[in-house]
């Protein structure tokens, strides 16, 4: 086992040492994958073994495999093999008129460990996350299920610009994880069996840079144990009678967002910028558990107004120019006091933006599409539901994208004005 020592002088102004050890990979990959499988042995035993317990809430618990392969989205990405992950999950529920009114969803936890498929650059991932899963019988023993994660994930060897600057993939320790799946699982006795294909991303926001983030498509394979007996076997799940009726309603919203000025991989170590934002438009909650937006939303960014009075842009109206106008179309999944919201639209007015792509940036069909198709990924919390009430208080953490690509961290309140369907 070769131990390297290497002693650098970190800080030359304070006049302080440090010391690194280096083990070699191919001994840290196998004492790690060790590690991981005696940890998710143990983890395996001790969810198994809570079933024994009359008082356990959990419903089922989860072991399972993933494997992947990370997408080379961006130029001189570090070269990635298969990308492979176990993971242990734990979930809760119960029969109830509130459940029933969603649809019946699972909900949960999923804790997951991730050879990214380069350890001497990537490292490993460790991700948390809240799970939120339906599923429709298929036949007594076949469902059909599709779930819903959302949390964050630690990078063991993220970016560094001395000791490892080819990680573009990871620019900080932590960054969000949002993952989805669908698949099927075949259940038999308190066991089950399954198998989905999933889509994991990750990404800091465009807070700290480079942020090229990871994005995999996966395979899942999982060993499920309930933690109760069905009684009776239900085809028709389609029938709620206390679904909701559609309805319109009125959007107002605020928002404050921040970031490190900059392309995907460049600057580093940069300064935070401030955006201000308000938007107004109309939603329309067509079922219970599903509701489309339509916002013409406007923002001033202070790192435009960087840019226009380093390159002379927009000096007859600095304002305006350091500006954006955009009109977005989204579809939120609404389960209690949780929303989980997926926006894409049109800019009609971002002058500094179409500057950087057309002077700045390479002038590609990519690009210009960033500069066209701005989105957004964001989780609400409702203090007060717009089913109990006229007008349904949220507040909102969410990343404002262009064509995907992380634009900065946006925190936001807003109400919906609509009318009360429900008695409380």
């Amino acid at each position: 086992m070769p131990i390297f020592w290497d002693v650098k002088n970190r800080h030359p102004t304070l006049g302080s040492k440090s010391i690194f050890i280096s083990f070699s990979s191919s001994w840290f990959d196998r004492y790690f994958r060790w590690v991981q499988a005696k940890l998710f042995t143990f983890l395996g035993a001790l969810l198994f073994s809570m079933s024994l317990s009359a008082q356990f809430p959990w419903t089922t618990a989860e072991v399972g495999v993933m494997g992947g392969q990370i997408l080379d989205i961006y130029p001189n990405m570090p070269a990635t093999s298969l990308q492979r992950c176990a993971f242990g999950a734990v979930r809760w529920g119960g029969d109830s008129p509130y459940r029933e009114l969603y649809g019946y969803p699972e909900h949960g936890v999923i804790l997951s460990f991730q050879d990214l498929g380069n350890p001497s650059t990537l490292g490993y991932g460790i991700g948390l996350q809240y799970q939120v899963g339906f599923e429709k019988y298929i036949s007594k023993r076949f469902r059909w299920t599709t779930r819903i994660n959302v949390g964050g994930i630690y990078a063991t060897r993220p970016y560094h610009f001395i000791d490892n600057p080819e990680n573009i993939i990871f620019g900080s320790p932590f960054s969000a994880l949002i993952s989805a799946s669908t698949g099927a699982r075949y259940k038999f006795r308190q066991l089950a069996l399954s198998a989905h294909v999933s889509y994991w991303h990750s990404s800091n926001a465009h807070t700290v840079l480079p942020n090229v983030g990871m994005n995999t498509p996966m395979l899942m394979l999982g060993l499920e144990r309930f933690f109760y007996i069905e009684d009776v076997f239900v085809v028709d799940t389609t029938h709620h009678p206390y679904s909701l009726p559609p309805q319109w309603g009125l959007i107002i919203r605020g928002g404050f967002g921040i970031n490190e000025a900059g392309g995907t991989i460049r600057p580093t170590n940069g300064s935070k910028y401030n955006k201000r934002l308000l938007a107004i438009g109309a939603s329309y909650r067509y079922k219970t558990i599903h509701r489309l937006s339509f916002t013409l939303e406007g923002y001033h960014d202070e790192a435009y107004d960087l840019w226009n009075e380093t390159m002379q842009w927009s000096q007859d109206s600095p304002f305006l120019g350091a500006s954006a106008l955009m009109f977005m179309v989204g579809h939120e999944y609404l389960y209690g006091h949780f929303g989980l919201v997926i926006q894409a639209g049109v800019n009609l007015h971002n002058p500094t933006l179409d500057h950087l792509i057309g002077e700045v940036e390479q002038d590609n069909f990519s690009n210009r599409l960033k500069a066209r198709v701005p989105g957004r990924f964001a989780l609400r919390y409702y203090v007060n539901k717009d089913e109990y009430n006229l007008g349904s208080l949220y507040v909102q953490a969410a990343v404002k994208s262009n064509m995907g690509q992380a634009d900065f961290l946006e925190l936001g309140i807003g109400t919906i004005i609509s009318g009360r369907q429900l008695d409380k």
